[in-house]
This record gives structure tokens, sequence and C-alpha cells, in this order.
């Protein structure tokens, strides 16, 4: 893996510590303005809302643990394929799932941010 590669999965790292610390402000740098945000159950947001729902917490991440992940770098897009753990309170109610995710990044000058999330829910094991 060279220094950029490494760099993005940095990136990708600290958003989903943003995502359930409630670092909001991590969490809107880290987000293009044009995001497409897909959830495992299909609901689209763009940036506005989905930052809006996190802060509501509907849903509130209590922890998202990324592993098996493959990353491509072509030009100023970052492609990341992997599968995530992911705890989650929805109206009281505990849920743990895996998924698995395309996030797709593009660099603007030196930072990565986010332009699109897509997620398919893996069968319970």
């Amino acid at each position: 893996m060279n220094a950029e590669e490494a760099r993005l999965l940095a990136v990708d790292d600290g958003r989903f510590e943003a995502m359930h610390g409630k670092n909001w402000s991590a969490l809107e740098d880290v987000l293009a303005d044009e995001l497409t945000y897909c959830h495992s159950t299909a609901r689209l947001e763009s940036k506005i809302e989905h930052v809006a729902n996190l802060r509501a917490r509907k849903p509130r991440y209590r922890n998202v643990s990324a592993r098996e992940r493959k990353l491509r770098i072509h030009g100023d897009i970052g492609l990341i394929n992997g599968i995530a753990d992911i705890h989650v309170e929805n109206d009281g109610k505990e849920n743990r799932f895996t998924v698995r995710y395309l996030a797709v990044y593009k660099r603007t000058g030196d930072a990565w941010r986010m332009l699109a999330w897509q997620s398919t829910r893996l069968p319970d094991a």
C-alpha cells in the first residue's frame, strides 16, 4: 500500500469515527457537498439530510468497524469496497448487522471527500 492509499483509508476510518463519535464538523469536512448516501435499507440521503439525521440520532451509530477493505485510486477518484459491522440504535432499539459497501471519494486539492456510499446488508450468519 502506498502513502496515498494509506491516507485515504485513514480518511475513511476518520469518517466512521466521526459518525459514531458525534464529531459533526469532522464529518461535514469529509463529505462532499454533492454526496449521495444510500443506506442498506435503500433510503437515499443528500449530505444535508445525512448529517441532519445523524445529529437527530436517526439512527444513532454506536460503532462501525470496517474490515476486508480493498482500495483503488484512479486519478482523483478513490474507491473502497469493504465489509462493515454496524451497531446502531434507532427509536430506542439496538440493532447489529453487517454490510458490504462501496465508498467513492474524490480528491480535491489535498483533501479526500466522500461522493457516494452504497451498502447492502449481508444475511445473518
